[in-house]
């Protein structure tokens, strides 16, 4: 089977175009036209279908079925310029604000820990660790948005270990609590949201994203209630940096809804 960049390029060298001149017209650099035709990259659909204006060949002709499945999956899962800037400002502030909850409890809890049990210590310190890892995470999300190189994939590692992260702080949560049913019942349903995600991300057959906006509303809500139980127990520093957090969740958790939304439409798009 003749592949996508071959014949691209065939396309081009009979409508008498240079690599240049094709990059021209499609609002793109040279280099781009390059890696696509020798199938490094593939171009986004919308692009493609300029594309196929422009040498006057059909979209049938230049991509098949699965190589139109490919460009869903190995390009960014955003590719609107303006929203990518907004993905990864949501990023940035998620990944700040876990940043200041890291700085938080270290600085609240290590007094607490000091001569305290081995348990204790164990479980202060995984609590720490959980908000250190989510926040190297999420600035991770924001280097690949910023290079635009958040695949579908990624996003969906990132996503999942997100999760990941709040199911090691539970596991620690249960060294010291007497109470462990709702530690082990809201474990399990981290554990479903991972499901989930891995479900939407990684299957070969495109599912409903309707669950994963069930992950996202999920966690919202959990959020927005832990930030008022907390209200009576913190300080003004301590509020200002749960306030914080509360809004980096809200920004991640529309982020994750939308990303799945956006994978969604572009599929619908790849398989008419």
């Amino acid at each position: 089977m003749v592949e996508f960049g071959e014949k691209l390029k065939r396309a081009r060298e009979e409508k008498g175009m240079t690599q240049q001149t094709l990059s021209d017209a499609l609002y793109v650099t040279r280099q781009a036209v390059s890696r696509w035709e020798c199938g490094a990259r593939y171009p986004d659909l919308l692009t493609a279908k300029k594309l196929s204006e422009v040498l006057e060949v059909s979209l049938d002709e230049l991509l098949s079925g699965e190589e139109m499945k490919k460009c869903v999956e190995k390009n960014p899962i955003v590719e609107s310029p303006v929203i990518g800037r907004v993905q990864s400002a949501l990023y940035a502030l998620a990944g700040v604000a876990y940043l200041l909850m890291s700085i938080s409890t270290i600085r609240f809890l290590m007094p607490e820990l000091a001569g305290a049990n081995s348990e204790v210590i164990g479980y202060g310190t995984a609590y720490i660790l959980g908000y250190v890892l989510i926040t190297l995470l999420l600035f991770c999300g924001l280097a690949f948005s910023i290079r635009g190189k958040l695949t579908p994939k990624k996003t969906g590692v990132i996503a999942a270990a997100y999760f990941d992260m709040q199911i090691l702080s539970n596991i620690f949560e249960l060294i010291q609590t007497s109470s462990i049913w709702p530690t082990v019942f809201q474990s399990i349903i981290y554990l479903l949201c991972i499901v989930v995600i891995v479900g939407y991300y990684f299957q070969t057959r495109r599912i409903s994203p309707i669950p994963v906006y069930c992950v996202a509303t999920f966690n919202l809500i959990r959020s927005v209630v832990m930030y008022f139980q907390m209200l009576q127990l913190e300080n003004g520093f301590a509020f200002i940096v749960r306030t914080i957090w509360l809004i980096a969740v809200v920004g991640y958790m529309g982020l994750m809804a939308y990303q799945a939304y956006s994978l969604e439409k572009k599929w619908r798009l790849a398989v008419k």
